[in-house]
C-alpha cells in the first residue's frame, strides 16, 4: 500500500468527523442565541409606566403623608416575610403594602439565589398586593420546596419616575408548591 492510499483513507475518515464537529458547533450556536436564558432581570432606572395590575387600595388607609426633607423621600412598608408560590398557576402569594403615608412609588422584586423571579409594576402609595405573576420561565427554574430569598424594594419619585439611590432588601422565606 502506498503512502498516497494511506493518506487518502485518513482524509476520507477525517471528513465525516469534521462534518459532525461542524454540525455540533452550529447546534450550540443556535441554542445560545435562541434557547438560553437571557440573563437576570435588570432594575429599571425609571418607574414602569404600567401600574401594578394586581394592586388594590389598602382598606382604612388615610393617605396622610409623612414629612421628609426637601428633595428627600420617606416610606412606610407593611409586609409578611412568608411568600407562597404555586407553580401550577405561576403566581406568588404574599402580603406587601405601600401605605398612603409613603411619598415614594415602589417596585417590588422577589429574588431567589440572585435571580429575580417576580417584578411588580409601579405600586403607588395607599396600595397593596397579595399576588403577583412569576416572570417568564421563572417557574421552570423552581421546584417544590422551601427557599430563602429577598424582597428587593425599589423606590421612585412619584412625579418624575426617577429612581431613588436607596433600595431595601428584606429577607423572606419562599415556599414553592406544584
Amino acid at each position: 500500500m502506498s503512502n498516497y492510499e494511506n493518506e487518502d483513507s485518513r482524509q476520507k475518515k477525517a471528513i465525516p468527523i469534521l462534518l459532525i464537529i461542524t454540525a455540533l458547533a452550529v447546534c450550540v450556536a443556535v441554542w445560545a442565541l435562541f434557547f438560553r436564558d437571557s440573563g437576570p432581570v435588570l432594575t429599571p432606572d425609571q418607574a414602569p409606566v404600567q401600574e401594578e395590575v394586581n394592586a388594590e387600595a389598602i382598606e382604612g388607609d388615610t393617605g396622610e403623608k409623612m414629612e421628609s426633607p426637601q428633595g428627600g423621600g420617606s416610606v412606610s412598608l407593611t409586609f409578611s416575610r412568608d411568600v407562597d408560590i404555586d407553580l401550577s398557576d405561576e403566581t406568588a402569594y404574599l402580603i406587601f403594602a405601600n401605605p398612603g403615608k409613603s411619598n415614594q412609588d415602589m417596585v417590588l422584586q422577589i429574588v431567589v439565589q440572585d435571580t429575580v423571579i417576580v417584578q411588580s409594576g409601579t405600586l403607588k402609595p395607599g396600595n397593596q398586593v397579595t399576588e403577583l405573576k412569576l416572570l417568564d420561565k421563572a417557574a421552570k427554574r423552581l421546584s417544590e420546596g422551601v427557599y430563602e430569598g429577598n424582597f428587593n424594594v425599589l423606590y421612585y419619585h412619584p412625579e418624575t419616575g426617577e429612581k431613588a439611590i436607596v433600595n431595601t432588601v428584606i429577607p423572606i422565606t419562599i415556599t414553592v408548591n406544584e
